[in-house]
């Protein structure tokens, strides 16, 4: 028997999102809401508009399909602790759900009464001891973790934020409204530190008398100097979705637009957007009227796409692996999709 070392494995196949293509689907007869990954990639998860949420093993097929039950509408937002075991959601119904990400027959381990109207946004710091939250209340909550205590509110919003996070340094918050309102808060002492008005991601609908805007998705760069933000521009019909995706990266440092992706031939918005490990953005888009949607790749800086991939229907969440290889995307019809961003093997 050789003693000879093994080989080293062969290199992965570079990222090339030209070759991208689906390697798993998987079925749902609701329209989808959002989706995740677990950090372990194990699962993939999504809310739909029966009010659950769903998992499928990444490796399995549709019958691998979970149900989690116990919210009383939807769900539009889904976060993980950092070791993956647990999962929180964002409720409609106003309350956070916590859950075992790994339940084999899963049950609310617990109901978090979080805010008075919708609950839009949930996200866990780095070392899981904290979540952020925020609601129709106009409120922004800090919750410990993991026994869901209310440790600081947030008062400032005057109208929805849409969406919270915690800042790389784990001292501030970043928050998004209804109305384009960036705000940075000092969590130590719950005060606001800064705030700009991004009144070109909202607009008012003349004619319905409503107005529309705020973040459907909101992440920071690993560095924490972008904050990237995944709405609407261009406003002209709020509820027949005239209007234009835009995906926004703001300079936190100086508090100010970097700048402003958009497409311009296409009508609709922007629900998801994600960092790669090799400097380009992925985001997807959910068009008027109901048709195909798309997955853009854009390079930061640059003003058009320099991929788009054409959906089957409106994308309405979009998720990334850890090292860029796989994305998620949830659909309006019900189609939950994993894309392989390399050659086909």
């Amino acid at each position: 028997m050789s003693n000879r070392p093994a080989p080293p494995p062969l290199p992965d196949d570079p990222i090339d999102v030209k070759q991208s293509h689906v390697v798993a689907e998987f079925q749902h007869d609701v329209a989808l809401t959002t989706c995740r990954l677990d950090p372990q990639a194990r699962f993939a998860f999504a809310g739909a508009e029966d009010f659950n949420v769903y998992r499928w093993s990444v490796d399995g097929g549709n019958e691998s399909k979970t149900v989690f039950s116990g919210h009383e509408s939807w769900v539009r937002c889904l976060d993980f602790s950092p070791d993956g075991e647990r999962l929180y959601t964002a409720g409609y119904d106003d309350r956070i759900g916590v859950w075992d990400t790994a339940a084999a027959k899963p049950k609310p381990l617990e109901m978090i009464e979080a805010h008075k109207g919708w609950v839009r946004w949930v996200k866990v710091n780095r070392d899981g001891t904290r979540l952020v939250s925020c609601g129709n209340d106009n409120l922004i909550k800090l919750w410990s973790l993991p026994d869901g205590k209310l440790i600081q509110e947030f008062r400032g919003h005057e109208r929805h934020p849409y969406a919270v996070l915690f800042h790389p340094d784990e001292q501030r918050l970043a928050s998004f409204d209804l109305m384009g309102n960036i705000k940075e808060w000092d969590i130590a002492s719950g005060k606001e530190l800064r705030s700009f008005e991004a009144k070109f991601m909202w607009g008012f609908d003349q004619k319905f008398r409503a107005d529309m805007g705020g973040a459907r998705d909101m992440i920071f760069s690993e560095d924490g100097k972008t904050l990237i933000v995944a709405g609407l521009t261009n406003v002209t019909n709020a509820f027949a979705g005239v209007h234009n995706p835009m995906i926004l990266l703001f300079n936190w440092e100086k508090f100010e637009p970097q700048h402003k992706l958009t497409d311009a031939s296409y009508k609709g918005m922007s629900w998801g957007v994600r960092t790669h490990p090799e400097g380009f953005l992925a985001a997807v888009g959910a068009p008027q009227g109901g048709s195909k949607g798309a997955i853009w790749f854009w390079k930061p800086g640059e003003e058009k796409p320099f991929h788009t991939v054409t959906l089957s229907h409106c994308g309405r969440g979009l998720d990334m692996t850890a090292d860029g290889r796989r994305i998620a995307v949830a659909q309006f019809d019900g189609l939950l999709k994993i894309y392989q961003l390399t050659r086909k093997s």
